[in-house]
């Protein structure tokens, strides 16, 4: 009888672990990810199964013959993404993207829209190197502003947030997002998102009269204003230079 009962106790443990397992929210992704919506579906670090490769490869065959050849594949799967992106559909929007890199593993917009999937959820460092990524890739001099200056904005950003102790890595960052900028306006003088967002990130570099240069530039090329806010806290940071200052 005594062995019955220890037996029975083990059992129970076991049923209980099982049953803190189900309780416990989010448990499971963090055992196991999807690996749909996860950039390049997790590889390498998440090995594609046989029967994975098998359908990755039917996928790709079939969308071949439906867009003529994988590029335009790659770009209609990469269009849908953002679509689904800007609707907040993270996951849909990540699969899209896993569907567009599939098709082209060296297209940039995959890459791009991988970054923009993370910055969503918050992952910053992640959307950088993404981001990066596809710097590295892109051949379509019409959105290298665009892309670079998302890629400053984001290196802005994750150094905003770092904590106080980290001043030599915020300090890299700003350097970074400082360099991105730049590279976007040589790119195109006239882009204004870029100057918009760059005069932003260095009121956050405490850099208040290079800022107030930048939001000149945003009125002077008409681009989207800058937060009434945003410029109220420069203004009582650095009164807004007259036109005939130097």
């Amino acid at each position: 009888m005594r062995c019955i009962d220890k037996f029975c106790f083990q059992h129970v443990l076991v049923l209980l672990w099982v049953l803190f397992l189900a309780v416990v929210p989010g448990r499971a992704a963090e055992v196991a990810p999807n690996p749909d919506t996860l950039p390049m579906y997790g590889q390498p670090n998440i090995p594609r199964s046989e029967a994975q490769k098998s359908a990755d490869e039917a996928f790709v065959r079939d969308n071949t013959l439906r867009f003529k050849n994988r590029a335009a594949g790659s770009v209609a799967f990469a269009a849908q993404g953002w679509t689904a992106l800007r609707a907040t559909q993270l996951d849909i929007a990540m699969q899209r993207f896993n569907q567009a890199w599939l098709m082209n593993p060296k297209y940039y917009g995959a890459f791009w829209g991988f970054g923009a999937a993370l910055s969503e959820r918050g992952r910053l460092m992640e959307a950088i190197e993404q981001l990066e990524t596809a710097r590295t890739l892109i051949d379509d001099p019409a959105q290298r502003p665009a892309l670079l200056a998302d890629l400053g904005a984001l290196h802005s950003e994750y150094a905003v947030r770092l904590p106080a102790d980290k001043q030599l890595d915020r300090a890299q960052h700003f350097v970074l997002a400082n360099s991105r900028f730049t590279e976007s306006v040589d790119n195109d003088p006239n882009f204004a998102s870029a100057w918009r967002e760059w005069a932003m990130s260095l009121y956050d570099q405490e850099r208040y009269s290079e800022a107030w240069v930048k939001a000149k530039r945003v009125q002077e090329l008409r681009g989207e204003p800058l937060p009434a806010e945003f410029l109220k806290k420069l203004s009582a940071k650095m009164p807004e230079p007259k036109s005939s200052d130097k």
